[in-house]
């Protein structure tokens, strides 16, 4: 049984995998690369390449990829870097097949948006399978892990430097847009990472076997609580823990006050569970 779920597990997260690079060859050759617009990181260093010599941005992408991937081996987790490495040769594949025109809008506005969006939800969906995008991603959790540099700053420092190419190769314009659909894949990026994110909530209540039965009840999790005492009031409390999606967090708010509306609410991030935990898109 415990077999079978794994497996069911690993399935759905490769298929997570081909379905997030998917979404990236058809952000970047159907919306990006005809309207000259720039991805950011490795992609968009290859992206410049393919303008400058018209060398397959697929084969560059798995080419540049190996020696990060053997530094990452080195250095990161195994699962991190067998799921890594399928993800990059899918991306490899897909940027192969995919054909490079613009096929959903002619506006360059448009493309630049959606571009992103598309683009960077993939490499998302791909980050919540528990492997990456490949590329500058790697080299920036070596660096991180190792130096005072953290992944998001020397990700800003990369591509200002692709940001900067574009304005020089192209012009202005172009990289203004650049710049407007890093801006909106950063936001998409963030938008699914952290609705799926979990968090450890705590609440202080006079009624902590019903609201453990509320939540129980209403999304199927595993409550604990405990007795409590009010340092102040000195009234005996009861103190109910449990863990959720974020997703969850508003509905379990309004379900806790309809039973307590005093009861004290609290949460903070769980990056990581051991146990019985059954997480949710």
């Amino acid at each position: 049984m415990v077999l079978g779920n794994k497996m069911v597990r690993i399935g759905i997260e490769v298929i997570c995998i081909i379905f997030g690079s998917m979404l990236v060859a058809v952000g970047s050759n159907t919306l990006l690369l005809p309207a000259h617009l720039l991805s950011g990181g490795l992609m968009g260093i290859c992206m410049i390449i393919y303008n400058v010599t018209g060398w397959s941005v697929g084969t560059q992408y798995f080419l540049y990829n190996i020696p990060l991937l053997i530094l990452a081996y080195i250095h990161l987790g195994r699962k991190f870097i067998v799921y890594t490495l399928l993800a990059v040769g899918f991306d490899s594949l897909f940027l192969h097949l995919v054909p490079i025109k613009m096929m959903w809008t002619q506006n360059i506005i448009l493309a630049a948006i959606f571009g992103g969006v598309v683009s960077f939800a993939g490499g998302a969906i791909m980050l919540r399978a528990g492997g990456s995008n490949g590329g500058l991603d790697v080299l920036g959790r070596v660096i991180a892990k190792y130096k005072n540099l953290s992944i998001a700053r020397f990700g800003l420092i990369m591509n200002f430097i692709i940001i900067t190419i574009s304005a020089v190769i192209f012009n202005v314009q172009a990289a203004m847009f650049t710049i407007l659909s890093m801006y909106v894949g950063a936001k998409t990026y963030d938008t699914i990472l952290t609705v799926a994110e979990r968090s450890s909530v705590m609440i202080v209540t006079d009624k902590g076997s019903e609201v453990s039965a509320a939540l129980n009840e209403a999304f199927n999790r595993g409550v604990t609580f405990w007795d409590g005492e009010g340092a102040y009031s000195h009234t005996n409390k009861q103190v109910v823990f449990c863990v959720i999606v974020n997703i969850q967090w508003s509905d379990l708010v309004d379900l806790v006050k309809e039973v307590d509306e005093t009861a004290f609410i609290t949460a903070v991030p769980a990056h990581k569970i051991v146990g019985n935990f059954k997480n949710i898109w």
